[in-house]
C-alpha cells in the first residue's frame, strides 16, 4: 500500500519514542496569538475551539485535521511534509501546561491542600515531559524532544523550539547577527507559548490561586487532550506518494502559496529524479528576492501571455511541456536553473540593484510607473534574454517613452497587448521586433514633448513620477562621487509650491495672478519634493514660511528653493523650462 491513514488520539501521536522531523524545505513556523486582529489568529481559534469543546462535556472526539508524513512504522522517526503549524502549537500548548504549574509559587497554592496538590503538580510534570521528551538512557539519563526542526543551513529554529519547552525566555537567546525575520519567527514561539499559559492560568487557577477543584479539571483537561483530540495521520514510504497527498489536500483549501506549492513541487520533483540536496537547492532560490509575485512572473515573461490557471498550475504544465533532460543534466535541474536566472532577474529589479547607473534609474523610473505587473514581465524577459549593455539602454529608453505617453498623453489606456508581443520576440531572440512593439512614432513622440513642455499633470501619483524621472536623469548625466544620490521615493510626496488652493491673505494671491495660477499650478515648474512629514509641515503658507521647511529638505531641487530671496511668476517660467527642457533632452524627444 502506497500511503497509510490512520486517526490517532494525541496520546498516540506523541508516544513513547516517536519522534517528527519539521524538514529544512518547509516555510518558518507562522501560527500566531497576536496582531491586528489577535481573536481571528490560528493559535486564538484553536484555543478557543478546544476549550469549547471541552466545557461542553461533548461526549465526541474532537478532530484536528490531518498530517502527512514520510516513513514507516518501524523507525518511529516521520518527516513531516503537512502539519508542522498544528503539530508545534500542540507541542506549545502541552509546553504552556508544564510551564505554568512549574511557575506556581507556594502562595498560590491552596493552603489546606498543599501536600495534594504539590504531588499532583510532581505527577503531572513528569506526565507532560513523557509526551514532550523521549527518554534516552547512555550513562546517564537525559531527554530527548519529540519534535525536531532541521537545519541545513542559516538559522537554527530548533535551539529556539528547545528553549520554549525549557519554560526559558527568548532574552536568553544567544541572537547575534539574527535577522529581523527570525527574530520575528523566534518569539512567536515564545509570545504563543506565553499566550497559552495566559489562557490557562485564567482557566484553572482561581484568582491566581491553585485549588484541589482546579486540579482536577486541568487533570481532566489533559486527559481530554490526550484521548479526546483526534489527527488522521497519512503515513506514506516516498516523498513523492507523500506530496501528491499533500498537493490533493491543499487543492482542497489548504491555504498555501504559490510559493509553498512551487517549494514542495521542485524538491518532490529533485527526490523522484535523484538530484542530490534538493532542500539546500531550495535554499539557494530562497536567499534571493522570492515574493508571492514571482512565480506569476516568472510565468507571464516565460508564456508572454496572461496566465491561464493559478500561477502554481500554470508553471508545472511549462515543466511539463518546455523541458526535456540534457546531456549532462536531468529536466528537472536545466527547469532549476531557469527558475533561478529568472529569480536573479527578478530580484535585481524589484531592488533595482545594477552598478550601471542608467540601468538603475531607468529601472527605477519604470517600476513605479503602475501596471507594475505587465512592466515586470516584459522587464523579466528583457534581462533574461539580453546581456549587452547597449541594447539593454536601448530598449529601456523607448520602453520609458512608451510609458510616459500612456500617463500623460490623450488616450491614457494601457494596453497589455504590444507588451507580450514584445516578450515574445524577446524569448525568440528578436531584439528589433521585440523594441519595435514598444516604440513610439514620430507623430506620438512630437506630441509627448508638447505635452510635456505645455501641460498641466492634476494627477499627483504621475507628477510625482516625472519630477522623481527629471532627478533621475540628472543623477545619470553626473558624474560619479563618493557619495551617490539616492531617492526615497515611497517616502517621498509631491509638493506645489504656489498651493494648490491658496488662502486669501498669502502671497500666492498678491504675487501671482489667477490667469498665472491656473496656468502653472500644475505644471511641472511649480512643483517639488518633500517627506510626507515636512508636507504636511509646508502647507498653504506663504512662500516666507514655506522656505523654511525646504531649507531642511537634503534634496537639491528642494533646498534650492529655500535659498530663494524671492519667488515670482518669472521664477516658475523659468523654472518649468529648465526642467521640461532637461527631460525633453534626456529622453531624446
Amino acid at each position: 500500500m502506497e500511503f497509510t491513514p490512520e486517526q490517532k488520539v494525541l496520546n498516540d501521536l506523541f508516544g513513547n519514542d516517536l519522534t517528527y522531523i519539521i524538514p529544512s524545505y518547509q516555510r518558518p513556523y507562522s501560527w500566531s496569538a497576536r496582531g491586528k486582529s489577535d481573536k481571528d489568529n490560528q493559535v486564538n481559534i484553536m484555543w478557543k475551539d478546544l476549550i469549547e469543546h471541552f466545557e461542553s462535556d461533548n461526549p465526541n472526539i474532537y478532530f484536528m485535521g490531518s498530517m502527512v508524513l514520510i516513513g514507516d512504522t518501524t523507525k518511529r522517526e516521520f518527516e513531516v511534509v503537512d502539519g508542522q503549524q498544528r503539530l508545534t502549537t500542540l507541542t506549545l500548548l502541552f509546553v504552556s501546561i508544564k510551564c505554568m504549574l512549574q511557575d506556581i509559587k507556594n502562595d498560590q497554592i491552596e493552603s489546606n491542600n498543599i501536600v495534594p496538590l504539590k504531588q499532583f503538580i510532581g505527577n503531572a510534570l513528569n506526565n507532560i515531559n513523557s509526551i514532550l521528551f523521549n527518554r534516552k538512557l547512555f550513562g546517564l539519563e537525559e531527554q530527548e524532544k519529540k519534535v525536531k526542526i532541521k537545519s541545513l543551513a542559516g538559522f537554527e529554529y530548533d535551539l529556539v523550539l528547545k528553549a520554549a519547552l525549557e519554560c526559558g525566555h527568548y532574552k536568553d537567546l544567544a541572537t547575534n547577527g539574527i535577522t529581523e525575520e527570525q527574530a520575528k519567527v523566534s518569539m512567536r514561539y515564545f509570545n504563543n507559548r506565553d499566550y497559552l499559559i495566559k489562557k490557562l492560568r485564567s482557566q484553572f487557577l482561581d484568582i491566581d490561586v491553585f485549588t484541589l477543584k482546579k486540579a482536577k479539571r486541568l487533570n481532566e483537561f489533559v486527559e481530554f487532550l490526550k484521548n479526546k483530540v483526534t489527527i488522521v495521520r497519512i503515513l506514506s514510504p516516498r516523498f513523492d506518494i507523500a506530496y501528491q497527498i499533500f498537493e490533493i489536500l491543499n487543492n482542497r483549501g489548504l491555504p498555501l502559496s504559490n510559493k509553498d506549492l512551487f517549494r514542495n513541487f521542485i524538491i518532490s520533483e529533485m527526490y523522484l529524479h535523484d538530484v542530490p540536496n534538493p532542500e539546500q537547492k531550495w535554499l539557494e532560490l530562497d536567499d534571493y528576492e522570492f515574493t508571492p509575485e514571482f512565480i506569476g512572473r516568472y510565468v507571464e515573461s516565460t508564456n508572454a501571455k496572461k496566465q491561464k490557471y493559478s500561477a502554481f498550475n500554470d508553471v508545472q504544465e511549462i515543466y511539463q511541456k518546455s523541458f526535456k533532460d540534457g546531456i549532462t543534466k536531468k529536466k528537472v535541474e536545466i527547469f532549476y536553473d531557469d527558475v533561478k536566472d529568472n529569480l536573479k532577474h527578478y530580484t535585481d529589479i524589484e531592488l533595482a540593484s545594477y552598478d550601471n547607473k542608467e540601468i538603475k534609474n531607468r529601472v527605477l523610473f519604470l517600476k513605479h510607473s503602475g501596471n507594475s505587473r505587465y512592466t515586470v514581465n516584459l522587464l523579466l524577459a528583457l534581462f533574461s534574454n539580453i546581456s549587452d549593455e547597449n541594447n539593454l539602454i536601448l530598449f529601456l529608453k523607448e520602453f520609458e517613452l512608451f510609458i510616459t505617453y500612456l500617463l500623460l498623453g490623450p488616450s491614457k489606456r494601457f494596453q497589455t497587448k504590444p507588451i507580450f508581443n514584445a516578450i515574445e520576440f524577446l524569448n525568440a531572440d528578436d531584439f528589433d521586433n521585440a523594441i519595435n512593439e514598444i516604440t513610439l512614432s514620430q507623430t506620438s513622440k512630437a506630441d509627448l514633448k508638447q505635452i510635456i513642455k505645455n501641460n498641466n499633470i492634476t494627477d499627483n501619483d504621475w507628477a510625482k513620477l516625472i519630477v522623481a524621472r527629471y532627478l533621475w536623469a540628472k543623477d545619470i548625466d553626473e558624474p560619479d562621487d563618493v557619495v551617490g544620490f539616492e531617492l526615497d521615493y515611497k517616502k517621498s510626496t509631491l509638493e506645489h509650491i504656489i498651493p494648490q488652493n491658496p488662502n486669501d491673505t498669502t502671497n500666492w494671491k498678491k504675487d501671482f495672478s489667477a490667469t498665472f495660477r491656473k496656468n502653472y499650478t500644475y505644471k511641472l515648474g511649480n512643483m517639488t519634493l518633500l517627506t510626507q512629514k515636512n508636507n504636511s509641515r509646508a502647507k498653504n503658507y506663504d512662500f516666507s514660511k514655506k522656505k523654511q521647511t525646504y531649507q531642511k529638505m537634503k534634496l537639491a531641487i528642494t533646498t534650492e528653493l529655500g535659498q530663494l530671496q524671492k519667488n515670482d511668476e518669472n521664477y516658475i517660467k523659468s523654472r518649468h523650462e529648465i526642467i521640461t527642457s532637461y527631460l525633453i533632452k534626456h529622453l531624446e524627444l
